[in-house]
């Protein structure tokens, strides 16, 4: 594999109930409980700060670090963000220790965020965003967030966006070390805010640029082992991504970028005719792939892929039509919720056949951020979590489901209006090996009591409620996706 880095930038940019509780404001406007989600954090960040256990009790064994990523600046004075997806990425950590929670938190110290610190204001253009007309745009780490997602590898923490480089952290203090160099003639390379990682430790990811993505294999230890691309077809926009352990697969929805305009998502177009296409790529040889059709989606996550006898079957959450598009989240900001505004997620079952089209097995379980064992990943398996429910009047998930596909039985625990749920990701058990030997752990805003939480449940009785449950003393902003580390 010999690409080179001007292929693939050549396409352009890749971007990647009203609780009348305790009301605050920003500047002059007062705001619904709920928003605390939505505040922007301390500039310096959260100094590591015990969380309190205020119900249950932390097993045994139950050691590692909850890696948080998601946008902490939404407000300049009485301005407001235009979208959620271009908020400065926040990376907390909170780290999990004999019976113990520690909070910590540090913004991502992008040539963005220090340029839009330095004015006070926004400046940046991005994926809903027009910025200001001055703002000097060389390249996509000019405008780089680093707000979406986390990952560890090797020895390096890495805050991830979908159009520029991975940025390194340290995972303990948590300070901003740099753009991630994979090879010298992929400086600045677009690197997908899903990697994908393998049981035995090797990573996979893409890099998006109109229909070119690149393809990376990182070994266990942080190496770039390889690098290729492939041409999907069309611009289609690219969140996430999955994989077997053979192939890799890549669906290409029908919502392509089809004019070059600022912000970038006005310059999407939703062609629901033409239904989503999947790209199925031998990882061995990325030469040898094969198309699938299938009926018209889009999306933004996969849970993960595996192969069963000569068929692929991959869990997703797909909407009829596209969510979060111009504006999205905007109203959010401002403590308003346009009820009905926004479609819903169905987690469905797709199957690939070795000869014809796709398949959906639709459950009708509504929800978003689908989550796999780690250990399984690639590998076949049965359950996957996903939060689900909704409150009228304010935006966010209120409950955790884990559905099992090989008996068609749902677990569910149902936080109630009060909280705003967001990712939950496995934790295998130690000594343990069965998807059920694991816990579930992740974090919510307790509107009623202004704070934020992390919550830990059994996989396997998940509709119990949570074996433990620690508060903060505050409320940091809501987030998109995480990675939990035993270290």
């Amino acid at each position: 594999m010999n690409p080179s880095r001007r292929a693939l930038l050549g396409g352009g940019l890749a971007a990647g109930a009203l609780l009348a509780i305790a009301p605050r404001s920003f500047g002059e406007a007062r705001q619904p409980a709920w928003s605390a989600g939505f505040r922007n954090a301390p500039a310096a960040g959260y100094d590591p700060g015990a969380m309190r256990l205020v119900a249950g009790k932390a097993p045994r064994g139950l050691v590692g670090s909850l890696y948080r990523n998601g946008p902490a600046q939404l407000h300049y004075g009485t301005a407001n963000a235009s979208h959620w997806f271009d908020g400065d990425g926040m990376i907390h950590r909170i780290r999990l220790q004999d019976g113990n929670a520690v909070h910590s938190g540090r913004f991502v110290a992008t040539p963005k965020r220090r340029a839009e610190q330095a004015a006070g204001k926004f400046l940046a253009p991005g994926f809903g965003s027009l910025g200001d007309p001055s703002f000097s745009v060389e390249n996509p780490d000019d405008v780089n967030a680093a707000n979406t997602s986390v990952i560890r590898i090797g020895d390096e923490l890495l805050a991830l966006w979908e159009g520029g480089s991975a940025y390194r952290l340290d995972p303990v203090t948590l300070e901003t070390r740099g753009p991630k160099t994979w090879r010298s003639d992929l400086k600045g390379m677009p690197f997908l805010a899903h990697p994908k990682r393998e049981p035995d430790g090797r990573v996979w990811n893409l890099g998006q640029s109109g229909r070119r993505v690149g393809i990376y294999r990182i070994g266990a230890d942080g190496g770039l082992e390889d690098f290729g691309l492939v041409d999907i077809g069309a611009p289609a926009y690219i969140h996430d991504w999955t994989m077997t352990e053979r192939k890799l697969i890549i669906l290409v929805q029908p919502w392509l970028h089809t004019r070059e305009i600022p912000p970038f998502v006005d310059g999407l177009e939703w062609k629901p005719e033409e239904g989503m296409k999947v790209l199925v790529i031998d990882k061995d040889d990325l030469t040898k792939n094969r198309w699938v059709q299938a009926p018209p989606r889009t999306f933004y996550h996969t849970g993960a892929a595996w192969e069963d006898g000569d068929a692929i079957r991959l869990d997703v959450a797909f909407y009829k039509s596209p969510v979060l598009g111009s504006g999205g989240g905007a109203e959010w900001f401002a403590g308003r919720y346009n009820e009905g505004a926004y479609p819903v997620g169905d987690l469905t079952l797709m199957e690939i056949p070795a000869a014809g089209d796709a398949r959906l097995i639709e459950t009708g379980i509504n929800g978003d951020f689908p989550q796999v064992d780690p250990r399984r990943h690639v590998l076949n398996r049965h359950l996957v979590a996903l939060v689900t429910g909704e409150a009228p009047g304010r935006p966010a998930a209120t409950a955790l489901t884990v559905h099992d596909w090989k008996t068609g039985k749902t677990q569910v625990h149902d936080f109630g209006a009060g909280h705003m749920v967001e990712e939950h990701l496995f934790v295998p058990k130690p000594g343990g090996a069965g998807e059920r030997d694991s816990w579930l752990v992740g974090t919510a805003l307790n509107i009623r009591e202004g704070a934020s939480e992390i919550n830990l449940f059994e996989t396997a009785d998940v509709s119990a409620g949570p074996v433990a449950t620690w508060r903060a003393d505050y409320a940091w902003p809501l987030g998109f996706h995480g990675a939990w580390s035993r270290l």
